[in-house]
């Protein structure tokens, strides 16, 4: 029991930091908002992938009941970016492309997405795409490729695919380019003449490198990405899995930094995957931890699991790091992942825990796995709040590192939002000279025991505000481990 006991003690240490910073009493949070640092981000969202069907032990799809059900939810969160992976090579029926075949979940997803008027990044893993043992790029496939994206475009109509992405986190060893960039760039190459003879190069661009980072050491991907296809990259991007130390030192800020400066002028780069993994050294306990959980959990994968999804604290980790993202100017993110339902590891049963949910829990997964997770509802403001074309602001924070903020405007409707990471209470004040004065604000706070839930996924504000100048300052308490939204969007 003493071990337990000191255990538990350790973790809540690295799950509730102070990080050792010298305190004020007042944190001040000072919004300018005549210097923009984005002119038009692109929006947040989630990795949404087709459905994997068979699980090994039963094979079945989602129903129509399950797909309402996700629809609602995505309604709530109102996603802006999302981005889509496929095997195109699975298509490939008795030696031929068959465009059609599986289109039922292909079009569930992109159906909504058109619908909604979300920006999708689509493309292939990149199997089968290119061979790092051989060294030479698979024209046949490629072309295949091409001609299933203009298929669902010309052919289907889902013009919400705005980016092609082809070969998935090239610089790995488990990527099918397995770290070849000269391999990688020679598919890109061919992938985009293929785009331009199928007469789409102008309904949908490539994104890229897509390259996995947890240094500044993978930077030269995207000078040399620069370098070499200038002219067929229109949307950056890169994948970061940070430890939770990472972020809450700020160093995840200085490292993204480098990544955006390589970007050239009037480019924009997003964040197309973002998860938190325990690699830092000192967060092996945390490591440890989440290795038990998904141990213990009977279709969780222990070699890709997140198990603190469960837990308030992630929607407070990967807040922070969005917060970090936002202020050094990146333009969009998509956290790993939508549902745990998406994509196994291992025994086809054990899937890859990273989702708000379990779609199809009530099926075969456990009834408890199919409803919404904490973190949904943080990501959910942070995502609904920052709608595609809003412009970002520079703040300036003085006092404690624990707190961070962002600000973000369209049409005259603002979100403002701050963070908390610590442990304890912590007072802040928010002032702006060039914000105007706000009416009909909404106060959202996301901390255990604080949401003001409502059905399946729904939560309303904890206040509303009639009246919110900002300009004379505003002293806020913030609970530990909390965000608080404020907005005066109507919906």
């Amino acid at each position: 029991m003493k071990n337990i006991a000191i255990t538990i003690s350790v973790l809540l240490f690295f799950v509730l930091p102070d990080l050792g910073y010298s305190q004020s009493n007042q944190t001040t949070v000072t919004i300018n908002a005549t210097d923009v640092i984005n002119n038009s981000y692109i929006g947040n969202g989630a990795q949404w992938d087709p459905y994997q069907l068979n699980y090994g032990k039963v094979k079945f799809k989602p129903s129509d009941i399950n797909w309402q059900k996700l629809y609602s939810r995505l309604d709530f969160m109102r996603p802006q970016f999302i981005r889509v992976m496929i095997n195109t090579t699975s298509l490939i029926r008795n030696g031929k492309l068959d465009v059609t075949y599986n289109h039922f979940q292909m079009s569930k997803i992109l159906g909504y997405c058109q619908k909604h008027g979300v920006t999708v990044v689509f493309g292939d893993w990149g199997g089968h795409m290119l061979n790092s043992k051989t060294n030479k790029i698979n024209r046949k496939n490629l072309s295949y490729a091409a001609r299933y994206v203009k298929y669902l475009i010309d052919n289907k109509g889902y013009t919400c695919i705005k980016y092609y992405n082809m070969v998935n986190e090239p610089n790995g060893y488990w990527s099918a380019a397995d770290g070849n960039y000269h391999l990688w760039s020679r598919a890109i190459s061919y992938f985009q003449k293929e785009l331009v003879k199928e007469d789409i190069s102008n309904k949908v661009s490539i994104i890229g490198p897509d390259v996995a980072i947890w240094t500044k050491k993978e930077t030269w991907w995207i000078d040399s990405t620069r370098t070499h296809l200038g002219n067929d990259i229109h949307l950056y991007d890169i994948h970061t899995y940070p430890s939770i130390s990472t972020i809450n030192s700020r160093k995840y800020s200085q490292i993204i930094k480098a990544y955006k400066k390589q970007v050239p002028p009037n480019n924009k780069i997003v964040i197309s995957e973002l998860g938190i993994k325990f690699i830092a050294a000192e967060d092996s306990v945390l490591k440890r931890e989440n290795y038990q959980r998904a141990k213990a959990k009977p279709y969780a994968s222990t070699e890709d699991s997140q198990m603190f999804v469960y837990n308030y604290s992630y929607g407070i980790d990967i807040g922070e790091a969005l917060f970090q993202i936002v202020n050094e100017g990146f333009s969009g993110v998509n956290v790993w992942m939508l549902d745990d339902a998406l994509h196994s590891k291992g025994p086809k049963y054990k899937l890859k825990v990273w989702g708000f949910w379990n779609i199809l829990g009530n099926k075969f997964f456990g009834a408890k796995e199919e409803k919404v997770r904490p973190w949904y509802y943080a990501w959910s403001l942070l995502t609904k709040y920052m709608p595609t074309g809003s412009k970002i602001f520079k703040v300036n924070i003085s006092g404690s590192r624990v707190i961070n903020a962002i600000a973000a405007e369209k049409n005259n409707k603002y979100m403002l939002a701050l963070i908390n990471i610590s442990s304890t209470n912590k007072m802040v004040k928010i002032q702006s000279s060039t914000l105007p004065k706000l009416s009909n604000v909404k106060e959202f706070i996301y901390s255990k025991g604080t949401l003001n839930k409502k059905g399946d996924h729904t939560i309303l504000p904890n206040k509303r505000i009639k009246k919110m100048d900002i300009q004379k300052g505003m002293m806020i308490d913030m609970n530990p481990r909390s965000i608080i939204v404020y907005t005066n969007y109507g919906y």
